[in-house]
Parts: C-alpha cells; structure tokens; sequence
C-alpha cells in the first residue's frame, strides 16, 4: 500500500506526499513549516534572550519537530504504511540540522537526539 496524497499537520497545514519521494517529502515539509515558526519567535532577537529563556525556544522547538513526525508517521501507519521510527527521528534531525546550517542560526538551535530518548 502507498502513501496517501497527502498528510496533515497538527495545526492544519497540509504537506503534499503524492510525489515519488514522499518520505523526504514528509520529512522537509516538517521542517519547514517549524523553521517558519521559529521565525516567528526569532522576531524577538533570539540573541537577546537569556540563556533559560532561548534553551526554552530550544525544547519547545525540537517537541514540535517530534509532535508533527509522529503525527505524520500515525496517518501514514493509518494509511497501512509503517515507517521505522527511529530512523524517521534520525532523518528528520539531519534535515533539521542542515538547515539550521544553511541558514546561519546559532548551533543550540540544532536538533540533538540521544539514543536513550528515542522509543
């Protein structure tokens, strides 16, 4: 069984998986609708913030990453299509981290999974 057309997010944003490539597709369509949220809060100067203040841009962040992919990944499993998990978490934190890369955001900012927290 294939994917379906398309997945939607938690907040209604829909992410088109009728593409070839519908597992990366998935993937990148998180991560950027969470970098366009981050740069919301990144308005604020997030170099202006204290050091609690900005780790707690930190976690809320790296929880929406987890929140949508697992999302994600229940409408697929709905759909019959069963991913690996941890692979997926592993996935998506190498794009994430790219980005946060390509677009000069500070390094605290990169999405760290250790292999205890993944289940």
């Amino acid at each position: 069984m294939g994917a379906p057309p398309a997945i939607t997010m938690s907040r209604g944003r829909r992410i088109d998986l009728s593409g070839p490539h519908y597992y990366q597709d998935l993937l990148t369509g998180i991560a950027l609708e969470i970098l366009n949220e981050l740069s919301e809060l990144e308005k604020l100067d997030l170099k202006t913030l204290g050091e609690d203040a900005f780790e707690q841009v930190v976690s809320i962040t790296q929880i929406r990453l987890l929140n949508e992919l697992y999302y994600g990944l229940g409408q697929l499993r709905t759909a019959g299509l069963e991913l690996d998990v941890k692979r997926a978490i592993q996935d998506l934190r190498d794009i994430w981290n790219r980005y946060i890369d390509s677009t000069n955001r500070p390094e605290g900012l990169k999405f760290q999974v250790e292999e205890d927290q993944v289940q």
